[in-house]
Formats: C-alpha cells, sequence, structure tokens
C-alpha cells in the first residue's frame, strides 16, 4: 500500500492498516535485515536483531481525539521499567481518503506519547549531544511546542542546554538556559505506557 492510496470506507477502521499491519507483522517476525519492497515502516521493524528492542507489535488508537484512528507501531520492553518501552516507531494516519506516514522513527530517533496527549522525541546524533522536543498532533501533522538541546562544548567539556520553541532543535537559534531549567522543562512531559499487541 502506497502513502497514496485511496482508504477505505471510514466505517471501518481496522480495514485501513490491515494490509500494513500483515506486512510489518511478518518483517517483524523474520528480521533479516531486508526492507520491504513498498512499504516505509522503520528500520526497527526489519532489521537484524542485533539489538533487543523487546517485543514489536501495534496498536490503533484515535490518537488526537478527532475521530480518525492512528496506526501505531512499537515496542514493548521485557521489563516495564527499561528506558526503551512503549517507544513509537511508526504512525500512520488517513487524512483526506489518503494514507499518510505522520512519524518514523529508530533507536537514536525515538518517539514516546505523554500522559497529556503530547508526543515526545528523544533523539541524538552522537554521545556528545542530545534532544527532547515535544509535539502536538492533529490531523496528520506534529507541531513542535519547546524543545531541549544538550551539548558538551568547550575546553572544559561541559554541557550547555539549549532551550526554542520556534524550530526542530537548532542551537543558533536557541537560548542558553541552566540544566536545572532543562530537567523543568523534560519533567513536565510524563510518558504514558502503551501496550502493544505483540506481532507474534
Amino acid at each position: 500500500m502506497s502513502e497514496t492510496e485511496p482508504a477505505k470506507a471510514p466505517s471501518e477502521p481496522y480495514d485501513y492498516y490491515e494490509k500494513l499491519i500483515a506486512a510489518a507483522g511478518e518483517c517483524a517476525v523474520k528480521n533479516n535485515g531486508e526492507k520491504p519492497e513498498g512499504y516505509d515502516f522503520s528500520s526497527v521493524i526489519y532489521m537484524k536483531k542485533d539489538w533487543d528492542y523487546g517485543t514489536l507489535g501495534y496498536l490503533i488508537r484515535d490518537m488526537d481525539g478527532n475521530g480518525t484512528d492512528e496506526l501505531i507501531f512499537g515496542g514493548n520492553a521485557d521489563e516495564s521499567g527499561s528506558w526503551y518501552d512503549s517507544i513509537i516507531y511508526d504512525v500512520y494516519t488517513i487524512s483526506d481518503g489518503e494514507l499518510v506516514h505522520v512519524l518514523d522513527g529508530w533507536e537514536r530517533n525515538r518517539y514516546f506519547l505523554c500522559e497529556n496527549g503530547m508526543i515526545a522525541n528523544e533523539g541524538a546524533s552522537s554521545a556528545f549531544d542530545g534532544s527532547y522536543s515535544y509535539f502536538t498532533f492533529q490531523g496528520d501533522r506534529l507541531s513542535l511546542m519547546e524543545s531541549v538541546t544538550w551539548k558538551y562544548e568547550g575546553d572544559d567539556g561541559s554541557c550547555v542546554y539549549y532551550y526554542t520553541t520556534e524550530s526542530e532543535p537548532d542551537t543558533e537559534n536557541a537560548e542558553i538556559i541552566s540544566a536545572e531549567q532543562a530537567d523543568a522543562v523534560i519533567e513536565k512531559y510524563v510518558y504514558e505506557r502503551i501496550p502493544f499487541i505483540p506481532f507474534a
């Protein structure tokens, strides 16, 4: 199913996503590193198990309360307290009768659903920087509300924190804040534990 294939009647929301669930489930079980032709899943769904991503699965849920169910692919850790529990790797929705791939995550670009309905993203390009970004989700779009970025900078290797509400994490146009201010932003967002339906 392509991103532009017309959706089915809205009275049967599961039918929107039936082929996607079947294809993703097959990839997750095989887990042979082969990207499925015609699908745009997160690489975590089909990559070889060089890393333990827990139990991969799916959930159908109206995330923004607009009456349209979203299809979520993600994973549950074997231990509920683990840092990678309830990671969201893909979100699909239906907009104007078409399938839309809203987001695509992986191990260094992790999404979580917050208890207040926001979408959190934890990202990093190396061991020396990272970001915590928080988005609203409406229809088929994510809109950034605020973001904290950190980097190890300077000769002393100290960590500098940046805050922005204007765009994707961008230290050039962001405000420098303290570690305490950064923690205060991050602590506002409590992640929801999502019980994904296992593919296998």
